[in-house]
């Protein structure tokens, strides 16, 4: 018999220092510890979705609260702690102080990754993208930690957990891959194949405030009070869509990650802990509940 994909759902209604470093905790003990993902003395290198450097208000970038709570839950196990992102736009260090990261990095003694240069990798494996060029705080470290949002997504849904490691890609690389995968599908497959071949240890998604509406950028703060944990993504993101009524089936990165062998998305191969899940349900979610269309016309 299969061991079930844990998720952790912890109610968290507010970013004050002391409650969302008591919701990490929580949230990190009920699916194993810290210490079951990373090992004492092990280089490992958070890893921030700052899609663009604003206001932590605007509910763009897992809010720095967030990120001060797992890096201190890191620091616990080993003091090898770095942390980075390549955004979507400007260098790393100018969007993470805009972001508002830099100054807790300072003062947990953790320093800035490389997400500028990168090194070509090869994954002979893969089941589609056999090659990738990851940045060199990726490459360094023996470890990577996931901090995602919880967000609407125009073309695929929802984003979070698994589109996260795009930022692992450095600069301008970034857009070439939108270029050659313009159809969603085969984007969404291409982020598969780059968790599988990155296997982030653990998977925290900030959902206290979500965005909904026109994401990943443009949308609207919504409260959804919740943090959730797991070291299997497609299990998350089908936990996510459970909590606004969105059919898993629409969004693009479930059905390959599955497929592949990233993770599970039926929900009687999930086991939920922490808090139930039907109080976090919102039924009024602003999402676009309709299929990712599987060619994209380009004349």
């Amino acid at each position: 018999m299969n061991e079930k994909s844990k998720v952790a759902l912890v109610r968290c209604e507010s970013y004050d220092d002391f409650v969302v470093e008591d919701a990490m905790k929580r949230g990190l003990e009920l699916i194993g510890g810290m210490a079951s993902f990373i090992r004492s003395g092990e280089k490992i290198v958070l890893k921030p979705n700052i899609l663009v450097g604003d206001h932590p208000d605007k509910a763009i970038s897992p809010h720095p609260m967030v990120f001060k709570a797992a890096a201190e839950s890191a620091k616990t196990v080993t003091s090898h702690l770095t942390y980075g992102d390549s955004p979507g736009f400007g260098r790393p260090v100018g969007q993470l102080m805009k972001a508002q990261y830099c100054q807790i990095a300072n003062d947990l003694n953790i320093p800035l990754a490389d997400f500028e240069n990168g090194q070509e990798v090869h994954f002979q494996d893969s089941p589609f993208i056999k090659q990738f060029v990851l940045a060199n705080g990726v490459l360094e470290a023996n470890g990577l930690i996931s901090l995602s949002k919880f967000k609407t997504h125009s073309l695929t849904r929802i984003t979070g957990p698994i589109k996260n490691q795009f930022g692992c890609i450095p600069g301008t690389l970034k857009a070439e891959f939108h270029i050659k995968l313009p159809n969603a599908l085969d984007f969404a497959r291409m982020l598969v194949c780059l968790n599988l071949y990155i296997r982030p240890r653990l998977y925290i998604v900030d959902g206290i405030i979500a965005m909904e509406g026109n994401g990943p950028r443009a949308g609207n703060p919504v409260h959804m009070n919740v943090l959730m944990f797991s070291k299997d993504p497609i299990a998350l993101e089908a936990v996510m869509c459970r909590m606004i009524a969105l059919n898993p089936d629409f969004v693009p990165t479930i059905k390959p990650g599955q497929d592949w062998g990233l993770g599970t998305a039926q929900m009687q191969d999930i086991e939920l802990v922490g808090d139930p899940l039907e109080p976090f349900i919102n039924n009024n979610f602003n999402v676009v509940r309709a299929p990712v269309k599987p060619v994209t016309d380009t004349t």
